[in-house]
């Protein structure tokens, strides 16, 4: 009398392998989606300063500067110009340092 067994399914550690490969494919998955995500968000807001900062010098800017007055002094126009005011002072003392080399 011959006995015929029914096919074993896979072995544990065939199943370890296949759920670890499953795991490893959802994780780069999800890390994936978070990337394009947050690569879309930050050109929003990248696209969302640029054009402030070029707006704050296409328009007349009717509001005086005051640096006692903390309100006019976080306004994203008031930031920009003050920062481009710092690269201009800041410029020709880079360019003696450069034509010393």
């Amino acid at each position: 009398v011959v006995e015929m067994q029914a096919p074993a399914g896979p072995s544990p550690g065939q199943t370890c392998v296949l759920i670890l490969i499953f795991t490893v494919l959802l994780q780069s998955l999800c890390v994936a989606v978070t990337y394009m995500y947050f690569t879309s968000e930050l050109r929003q807001m990248q696209d969302k300063y640029s054009q402030s900062g070029i707006a704050c010098f296409l328009k007349e800017d009717d509001i005086p500067w005051d640096p006692n007055d903390e309100e006019s002094m976080n306004t994203p126009c008031w930031q920009v110009k003050w920062q481009l005011r710092q690269f201009v002072r800041k410029a020709p003392r880079m360019k003696k340092l450069w034509v010393r080399k």
